[in-house]
């Protein structure tokens, strides 16, 4: 356990110091440091962290609950995929709210020859690839991150690591694994990873730390795991399945009540015959996570999930697992061969559309410091009704009986339980607008206070229920939709302090962006980042969220039509491109204090 941020100065960043109004950008375009203190040498893929340019996306944010200004976040971070091969989870940490922050990863990546990082069992198993990170302290100063590992190609061995860090997150202190996946590729791999710990104020488990996952093991066959620590991250017990019944369960969100109530909730997928339906189900535990009581629906809601039909779904497939392989894509296998996502050559869609990949997905909280028996429950959903017949290949909403594919406009519901998750309120829209997709939100309670965030396009000028975020309805000479002028997706927040009887809304980011530059896949599909996360401690709240504004658009020499998604990219002959650290994969974390 050696020094790890100490004696490094703060990076500065445009915007906020402390509690300020104004955006920051997380993730800076400046040196990274060692996790442990110890000098970069040049064969170390950390050398070319923050000169590169490259993407963060999938973030997550963690105050200190005792020190409120010190904060962590994390992302896939593509920063070491020129000298490691993968992405790695990014660590970053500020000591001024949120003003400013210092970039680094977590130790163990392939070219890390510290200690440390030889120490890590991500290191030892030769894992190339670790991200979807989320964070969780203690009451004591330690900081909990968690996240899942791979290899792109076999012996793929996804696997579940939680890392501590003490001293207020300014020491590592070790990496444990928590569940191991085979080495087949179509094997049991492990993703979705959720993480909290035990603050409640009046709890018998205070400390224990709590994680759950989502195991995939074959088509539609994906369960949620739970395994927890009760002595401070040293150990994990053995992991343990808690979704029965239903097949296709993901997004699993953990939080942990002021008594010590542990609530764990994930939304199950409708399947193609109808044994089940798109609902968010709810399990708990109230002796410390040993035991849970039997899945049952919380609420059951109507999805929010892009759908489109592949130009040619066989090249789509394999420039899925291309990119895939490559750490030129999404973080997991699960949208390859399908159209969740389309943009130009082998991503092209009927449609013409050019969109990244989402899907409904709940989160919820319980304040550590307030009623044991409230929960609060968000989720993205289709406004009721805002459904309607799709005029192309495009949908998002659930099909009609008949068949027929459906729109609708995207949009934010809460839900709230006062006797411990017994039953739940009928969900009502956080913010109703008439205009805008309303995608990736978050919650948090603590003290009192609520605070809520999301992807919003109202402010989106080309916006329609026929359209994905970003999109016009018009289309150039080649098929394509035009890309909507300033992209119009933007970071939007609420906080309330009644129990979530009234909220305040209010747009968190100072510059619209478009989320469907072609970024990924050899720059011809995109990816925004899957989720956003708030944390906070009574009044002071910070959001965080995947963003575009610092990506540099220019043209795809090898492809006609959808200029306007394309980003700044050198090719000779439809060579490879020579300039990818020249700002077209600039894609960012950004983040704003509240407070």
């Amino acid at each position: 356990m050696v020094a790890g941020f100490a004696g490094f100065a703060l990076i500065a960043t445009p915007g906020i110091a402390g509690a300020a109004p104004g955006d920051v950008a997380v993730t800076v375009d400046s040196p990274y440091v060692k996790a442990n203190g110890r000098p970069i040498t040049g064969t170390d893929a950390i050398s070319r962290c923050g000169n590169n340019r490259r993407q963060q996306n999938e973030p997550s944010v963690a105050m200190n609950p005792v020190k409120p200004n010190i904060l962590v976040a994390g992302s896939n971070d593509y920063c070491t995929v020129e000298l490691a091969g993968g992405t790695w989870a990014g660590f970053y940490r500020s000591t001024d709210g949120g003003g400013s922050w210092v970039n680094s990863l977590l130790p163990g990546y392939p070219t890390d020859t510290s200690p440390e990082g030889l120490a890590s069992p991500l290191h030892q198993k030769g894992i190339t690839n670790a991200g979807d990170p989320v964070q969780a302290w203690d009451n004591q100063g330690r900081l909990f991150y968690m996240g899942n590992a791979f290899n792109r190609e076999a012996p793929q061995n996804a696997s579940v690591w939680v890392a501590t860090y003490d001293a207020d997150a300014s020491r590592y202190v070790r990496t444990v694994l928590v569940g191991t996946g085979t080495p087949a590729l179509t094997g049991r791999f492990n993703d979705k990873t959720a993480i909290e710990v035990d603050r409640g104020v009046d709890s018998p488990y205070a400390g224990n730390v709590y994680v759950a996952w989502s195991l995939f093991q074959g088509a539609g066959n994906n369960a949620i795991y739970f395994a927890r620590s009760t002595d401070h991250g040293a150990t994990f017990s053995h992991p343990v399945k808690i979704s029965e019944g239903s097949k296709d369960n993901q997004f699993a969100d953990i939080t942990v009540s002021r008594t010590g109530t542990v609530s764990v909730v994930w939304r199950q997928f409708a399947t193609f015959r109808g044994q089940q339906r798109d609902a968010v189900m709810y399990v708990k535990s109230t002796n410390g996570g040993a035991t849970f009581t039997k899945p049952v629906e919380a609420v059951p809601f109507t999805s929010f999930d892009a759908a489109d039909s592949a130009s040619n779904p066989a090249a789509a497939a394999e420039a899925h697992e291309e990119a895939f392989e490559a750490a030129d894509g999404p973080e997991s296998e699960e949208s390859a061969g399908d159209a969740r996502d389309c943009g130009s050559g082998p991503f092209a869609c009927v449609s013409g559309f050019t969109f990244f990949r989402h899907d409904s997905q709940p989160h919820v909280t319980a304040d550590p410091k307030g009623d044991p028996n409230t929960l609060y429950l968000v989720y993205d959903g289709t406004k009721a009704g805002t459904a309607q017949p799709s005029t192309s290949t495009y949908n998002t909403a659930p099909v009609a009986p008949d068949g027929t594919l459906m729109v609708g406009q995207g949009a934010i519901y809460l839900s709230k339980s006062t006797d411990g998750g017994a039953t739940w309120s009928a969900p009502r829209l956080l913010s109703d607008v008439p205009s805008g997709h309303q995608f990736f939100p978050d919650i948090n309670a603590d003290g009192g206070y609520l605070y809520a965030v999301w992807s919003d396009s109202r402010n989106d000028p080309c916006y329609s229920v026929q359209n994905p975020p970003g999109n016009c309805a018009a289309k150039d000479a080649f098929g394509f939709h035009t890309a909507s002028p300033g992209g119009g997706l933007d970071a939007y927040g609420a906080v309330s302090t009644d129990g979530g009887a009234t909220w305040t809304v209010t747009r968190l980011s100072t510059a619209s962006h478009q989320p469907n530059f072609e970024m990924f896949g050899d720059r011809r599909v995109p990816f925004q980042g899957d989720y956003n996360y708030v944390s906070n401690v009574g009044a002071s709240a910070y959001r965080v969220w995947t963003d575009n504004r610092q990506v540099v658009p220019g043209d795809d020499p090898r492809y006609d039509g959808g200029e306007g998604f394309d980003v700044l990219q050198c090719r000779v002959n439809g060579g490879p491109d020579t300039c990818p650290n020249a700002g077209g994969l600039d894609q960012d974390i950004f983040g704003v204090a509240t407070g």
